[in-house]
């Protein structure tokens, strides 16, 4: 009889793993049939890709964060959100500490298992469950289904995670022994996204749409997962990029959208048959962050909009164990030092600040007379902004009255000599921007309350929600069709690329009297929804595309989409993305200028992240990425 051991000798090249089976100790000697014999000790084997299997965004490591392109800049050098916005992608290799990409046990504050490491340990862990699905006894079809699913599932979620950032990739399919020929050769791109499309569609029908026992299986790979997945797979490889790297036209692939936006479209049916919902605006927050004593739940934030998200149940803001989650979490990747932060802070970019449109509608570019002040370029703009980021003047303190009680972002330009205690100013490491993200943390979640809503407090960040289904569609049907005209290829029931967009925008629900001190909890939101898209961006399919991907960077905002999506877009290499800006206003809001943060870098080489020098030289057929 074959048997499993805990830790399984190192693969060559990339493929190393350490098999964990229900925390056993590593001289446990588990026999194949004991861990595959059953489907509840097989589901049990594959727990494992829900919990450490899954790389969290803004919590793998203290400081880091996978926002990483124009979005963003950081007071600190040693952090992903200053290295990779200036070309540094010898980082991934170099950082040994705040760093989500690869593994360490070195640093002294954030020991942790990185991307790199951890996505080749869930694909072989993967592919050896597949491999031992013989051994599976007195089981229903329906079990089977289950478990071949979820692994087809991550079999192509971990390679996905991983070619978005270093590129094509060998496909690996097989639980390869030590003294396997594993000198696969690198695929391209496109090659590994259809790759990763063939397992998910595999997967997606052995999958159920929802699991019974949400107590138990909430978080569990669904249908929808699979579909949602499976529609981003297919727009990464039908991306201009992609074309580019593949026939050297910076187009689109009209077949591959097409097969994009069905795939969106099987998870709009779903939501149709009340598996899944947009959340309301009152809500849109809670997707992200919470804080209220009655939504407690030992599945943490996991929403009608949710399709796929990590399980969090960490809670509170100080302390270890299950809180920590601004001491160890958003206080070190957001947080302003003086609610709680310690002084490293990811803040978003004017160039982010100024792809919100007007309250009406219009890109500030074309915005009517009034419609746009440019000396508080965060007034009468898309209610999302509010929700997502934090602004100058925003009474943030309840409990406190004074001038402490209130964000302060300004800086001293023009004749104002005043810089806000918000604001980086010289050991004082805040907002190198003027501005700071609050997507996560909600409005009392600070170090001066320090109530219930501080001790209450958990944050996740879903990696797929319904939102960016109608993106990805909303994306595909243009390219494929035209703003206004409905797939004719499959049946998507007259929705156009147009209406995807408004489904998104109706959600979003105007201010009554607009009040710039109170933060989003507190204003107060009528029943009239932002415009739809307005017709000066209807009249073709390419400038249609300029406001579906502002769309998309808008409704995503630091859920680690904007770097991928930029460099898929082809638009990285423009003025528009390197030039990073900061806003510099004084205290009375009379006086504004816009200042350049840095010229980034980003040459075609930046397109990819290198591979380590050490893993290239080990075969001829696994290339370095160009330029490294």
């Amino acid at each position: 009889m074959k048997r499993i051991f805990i830790a399984v000798p190192l693969l060559l090249l990339l493929f190393s793993s350490c098999e964990k089976y229900l925390d056993k100790s590593v001289n446990s000697n588990i026999s194949d049939t004991q861990v595959f014999g059953s489907y509840k000790s097989f589901q049990g084997y594959l727990d494992v890709l829900y919990g450490d299997g899954l790389i969290a965004l803004h919590s793998q490591t203290y400081t880091a964060t996978f926002d990483i392109g124009d979005d963003v800049d950081n007071t600190r050098e040693y952090t992903t959100s200053y290295a990779f916005p200036r070309g540094d992608y010898r980082w991934v290799w170099n950082n040994k500490n705040q760093n989500p990409f690869i593994t360490t046990t070195a640093a002294a504050d954030s020991p942790h298992i990185g991307l790199w490491d951890q996505a080749w340990i869930n694909i072989r862990t993967c592919n050896f469950g597949l491999q031992n699905m013989d051994l599976l006894t007195n089981y229903t079809q329906e079990e089977y289904n289950r478990l071949k699913g979820q692994m087809l599932f991550f079999r192509a979620w971990n390679h996905m995670e991983l070619a978005k950032y270093w590129g094509g990739l060998p496909y690996i399919e097989v639980a390869y022994a030590p003294d396997d020929d594993m000198k696969l050769p690198r695929l391209s791109f496109k090659q590994t996204m259809l790759k990763v499309a063939e397992d998910l569609a595999q997967a997606a029908p052995l999958l159920p749409e929802v699991w019974e026992d949400p107590a138990v299986n909430t978080g569990r790979i669904t249908r929808g997962a699979a579909f949602a997945l499976l529609s981003r797979a297919l727009l990464y490889a039908a991306s201009p990029l992609t074309g580019k790297l593949e026939t050297g036209v910076a187009q689109y692939d009209i077949e591959l959208c097409k097969q994009s936006a069905q795939a969106a479209y099987e998870v709009i049916k779903l939501e149709q048959a009340g598996v899944y919902q947009l959340v309301s605006w009152d809500d849109y927050l809670y997707q992200f962050c919470d804080s209220r004593p009655s939504n407690i739940t030992a599945r943490g934030i996991y929403t009608t909009e949710t399709i796929f998200s990590k399980v969090k149940n960490a809670m509170g803001s100080s302390g270890s164990g299950g809180g920590g989650q601004i001491d160890n979490a958003m206080g070190r990747v957001f947080n302003s030092q003086r609610f709680g932060g310690n002084g490293v802070v990811t803040s978003p970019t004017a160039n982010f600040v100024d792809i919100y449109e007007t309250a009406t509608g219009f890109a500030i570019a074309d915005a009517p007379a009034g419609d746009y002040n440019p000396l508080i370029p965060w007034a009468k703009r898309d209610p999302r902004l509010f929700k997502t980021i934090l602004t100058d003047g925003v009474k943030w303190v309840e409990k406190n009255t004074n001038e402490d009680a209130y964000i302060q972002l300004y800086t001293n330009v023009g004749t104002s000599t005043a810089i806000g205690k918000d604001r980086i100013n010289g050991s004082n490491v805040q907002s190198k921007t003027g501005y700071l993200v609050r997507k996560y943390i909600p409005y009392r979640v600070n170090s001066v309350d320090a109530g219930t809503d501080w001790s209450n407090y958990r944050f996740n960040c879903p990696y797929i929600r319904l939102a960016e289904i109608y993106l990805n569609y909303a994306e595909a049907v243009n390219e494929a069709y035209g703003p206004k005209v409905a797939p004719t290829d499959f049946d998507a029931g007259g929705l156009t690329a147009e209406g995807a967009i408004n489904k998104l925008r109706d959600r979003v629900k105007l201010p009554i009297n607009e009040d710039l001190t109170k933060p989003a909890e507190l204003q107060t939101y009528g029943t009239v929804s932002l415009p739809h898209v307005q017709n000066i961006y209807l009249t073709d399919k390419e400038t249609f595309r300029e406001r579906i991907y502002n769309e998309r960077s808008v409704e995503l905002a630091f859920e680690g989409h904007r770097f991928t999506d930029m460099r898929r877009w082809l638009k990285t290499q423009t003025d528009a993305y390197r030039k990073r800006y900061r806003h510099d206003f004084n205290k009375e809001h009379t006086y504004i200028e816009r200042n350049l943060l840095f010229d980034a870098p980003f040459e075609d080489k930046h397109f990819w992240f290198p591979f380590k020098t050490s893993d290239v030289e080990q075969y001829a057929a696994f290339t370095q990425n160009p330029g490294w």
